[in-house]
């Protein structure tokens, strides 16, 4: 069967249902962008594809690390994968190989590791930041058929309701608000509001921003989830950010 990171998807149902055939318990959170795709030329798509992993990643800084890349051109005429990326270098490969793409982009998918907070046996009084491979990825679907639907979805380790010795502190209590803040911040970035959010097992108690409640230690995995829709006013586009202290320029200065 293959594996996560070498299975690019046609939707977002064909992966909540991939991950539950492989075992895979994730919550998933996403938008649509309503963006006419077929105003625009191959290259104006693939821009846009670029802005979008731009804004996640950027709105994800310090929570998830990209480590691998799928691309897939529209109608599959031509795939591109890369592995072990480097975070410091990765916008840069990626600009380069969308100025060697004459297609339109279809699907771009990154897998991610995460950087979240355990508490350790061996120092349970502590919070201990790691990375770790946990199922997560970032996608974004476009092109002529589409209107534009990107998606973040992660597994539940991190945020079950398992304790560690006696300790009565849950893994969730420390990496939900985290999850939280990104979220949010991606809302921010993109001018667009959260208003899919679905997982693929009947256990977990998914809200608009992360877990609303600490996932059982081994939730059920099965079909995909109904799609929740938030009911909540739009939130107006984001002001200009300001420079940030991390790897990502601003978009402005990044010229295709």
């Amino acid at each position: 069967m293959p594996s996560a990171a070498d299975t690019t998807y046609t939707s977002h149902d064909d992966f909540l249902a991939s991950t539950s055939q492989r075992g895979e318990v994730v919550g998933s959170w996403g938008f649509s962008s309503n963006v006419d795709f077929t105003r625009m030329a191959a290259e104006e798509t693939n821009v846009w594809f670029f802005e979008q992993a731009f804004n996640f990643l950027r709105a994800f800084f310090g929570v998830v690390m990209p480590d691998q890349l799928e691309l897939m051109t529209y109608n599959a005429t031509k795939q591109v994968k890369r592995e072990n990326l480097d975070q410091m270098t990765f916008l840069d490969e990626l600009m380069l190989i969308m100025k060697n793409l004459k297609e339109s982009l279809w699907v771009l998918k990154l897998n991610l590791s995460i950087v979240g907070f355990i508490r350790a046996d061996w120092d349970p009084d502590n919070q201990v930041r790691v990375r770790i491979q946990e199922p997560a990825s970032f996608i974004c679907w476009g092109g002529a058929d589409e209107s534009g639907f990107q998606t973040f979805s992660i597994g539940f380790n991190l945020f079950s309701s398992q304790q560690i010795k006696s300790q009565g502190i849950s893994v969730w209590s420390v990496n939900q608000p985290l999850l939280e803040k990104a979220l949010k911040k991606w809302e921010a970035q993109t001018g667009k509001r959260i208003d899919v959010v679905q997982g693929n097992s009947p256990d977990l108690s998914l809200g608009q921003y992360g877990f609303n409640a600490p996932a059982p230690t081994a939730p059920r995995h099965g079909a995909p989830t109904p799609p929740s829709r938030p009911r909540a006013p739009p939130i107006p586009p984001p002001a200009d950010l300001p420079p940030g202290d991390d790897w990502l320029p601003d978009l402005d200065d990044l010229k295709f």
